[in-house]
């Protein structure tokens, strides 16, 4: 037979052993690919990324007026209140008088300063806060005196002014 057998046994042989033809390999572990993960985690990274809405900064938007001539408003000195905070933010209170003078200032303290500011509202509701802050002073400062204003449970009618020299003599003299 003439390449017939392969299964035959090899000349020769008594046919008891059999040759292996074949012989058992490595065993190979099973390999994941993981470039379509880092596709589909890098698209759901950007959709999160481009969907979420960040956090808006929070602005106090303050509206000064230009400073025509025409534009000044006459106000009963009665009526206002001087909030001056010196360098080492102190704040210091004083009533304006109806003769056009003001009143002595007075210290009062950070944690008074609502009640103190509703108490004289409540003695005159027609107020208007006339704030005049140092430039020395640290800035987180004067949000806090505006956030006290703004939880008082007034009309809230206030206006910047520049502090002068002579406002800061006023606090010093107070003991700023």
């Amino acid at each position: 037979m003439a390449g017939g057998g392969f299964d035959a046994p090899e000349s020769g042989s008594s046919g008891l052993h059999k040759q292996k033809k074949y012989k058992k390999g490595k065993k190979i572990g099973v390999r994941i690919d993981m470039t379509p993960m880092v596709d589909v985690i890098m698209l759901l990274l950007t959709f999160f990324i481009l969907t979420t809405t960040l956090n808006t900064p929070q602005i106090m938007q303050i509206n000064l007026p230009k400073g025509d001539e025409s534009d000044k408003v006459k106000v009963d000195m009665g009526d206002v209140l001087y909030i001056r905070v010196s360098d080492k933010g102190n704040p210091y209170f004083s009533r304006g008088l109806s003769d056009g003078t003001e009143a002595p200032p007075e210290k009062v303290e950070f944690r008074d300063m609502k009640a103190k500011i509703e108490a004289i509202y409540a003695q005159n509701p027609k107020l208007l806060i006339l704030l005049k802050f140092d430039r020395k002073m640290k800035y987180n400062m004067m949000v806090d005196v505006l956030d006290e204003i703004n939880k008082a449970a007034i009309e809230k009618r206030y206006s910047f002014l520049k502090m002068e020299d002579a406002d800061k003599e006023i606090v010093t003299k107070a003991g700023g």
